[in-house]
């Protein structure tokens, strides 16, 4: 009987041990998708994945086991940017976008045109091609997701936050001249994070954070901090933010806040190992910060290795 018992025992752990080896996290996870150039990162908890876009190849794949596998190929994508997965409806929503250096850049668009695609997080079928802003001055970067669905597009040349709603509704959140792209070069709005009743946007080229309500977004105000020039933004509760200061510098920078968001301190800062950081995603392990070798594309070349390194 007591042999019996002891196999059925295994016969009931062993799947389980097995799952669990399998869920094993990574420190450094080191990606290959031919000449992808990932600059969005996001984390899909159904699968335990990593999503990565491209600025050159405008996709969507799913990271497995180190490598690439395409999930959405749409050829009205041109640049995919910022990433964001709404597992509870079962979607993946991407910033569009032309830098000018993707397989369908066209001159029309570089740097002219702004889009949120709206896919199946498990078939990559598009729900919504949403295209938000046409002509020069306009660029597509990051999206933010409310619990309801809605999303946050920031336009980085523009000075403009599009709200879109789970059934694909645009209307302009907020145009603020603080928002757009400063005379002095860099961009304007970048990463951005739904943060209570406001929403945190990295202003690049101000080298600041903007803060806008949500039940008054015109009153837009900017926090000033040695922050370098922010890019993507991850929220660690209401009170902290992780950022990527994307300056030579190349570092991870955690700000807290003691007055709701009107000021903030720096409590701490991290060198990074790996060469222009983009954006942040939050996994059961833990986050992770995404390199996508843009350093070797801005310099004209090109390089199929990506990296994840957990913070």
């Amino acid at each position: 009987m007591t042999r019996i018992l002891i196999s059925l025992l295994l016969l009931l752990l062993t799947p389980a041990t097995a799952h669990a080896a399998a869920k094993t996290c990574e420190p450094v996870i080191t990606g290959n998708g031919p000449s992808l150039h990932p600059e969005g990162v996001a984390y899909d908890p159904l699968r335990d994945q990593f999503l990565v876009g491209s600025v050159t190849h405008g996709t969507v794949s799913r990271v497995v086991r180190g490598q690439a596998r395409t999930l959405v190929d749409d050829p009205w994508l041109i640049t995919t940017m910022g990433i964001a997965v709404d597992a509870r409806r079962g979607r993946v929503l991407v910033a569009n976008a032309d830098l000018g250096l993707a397989d369908r850049s066209r001159p029309e668009t570089t740097r002219a045109f702004a889009g949120l695609g709206i896919y199946d997080l498990r078939t990559g079928k598009a729900l919504h091609r949403v295209t938000l802003a046409t002509g020069p001055g306009h660029f597509a970067n990051d999206v933010a997701l409310a619990p309801d669905g809605t999303a946050f597009v920031t336009d980085s040349i523009s000075g403009t936050v599009h709200r879109v709603t789970p059934g694909g509704h645009a209307t302009t959140f907020v145009q603020h001249p603080d928002l757009a792209q400063p005379p002095t070069g860099g961009w304007g709005l970048n990463g951005i994070v739904h943060v209570g009743d406001k929403l945190i946007a990295a202003l690049s080229g101000a080298r600041k954070l903007a803060v806008i309500p949500l039940r008054d977004p015109q009153n837009v105000t900017t926090i000033t901090a040695p922050i370098g020039a922010p890019d993507g933004l991850l929220a660690l509760g209401r009170n902290r933010l992780l950022l990527v200061d994307n300056t030579a510098a190349n570092r991870l920078v955690e700000v807290r806040t003691q007055d709701r968001w009107q000021t903030v301190e720096v409590v701490k800062e991290t060198a990074w190992p790996d060469k222009a950081p983009t954006t942040l995603a939050r996994t059961r392990c833990g986050v992770y910060a995404l390199a996508g070798r843009l350093d070797v594309l801005l310099g004209g070349g090109r390089s199929d290795e990506f990296v994840l390194r957990k913070a």
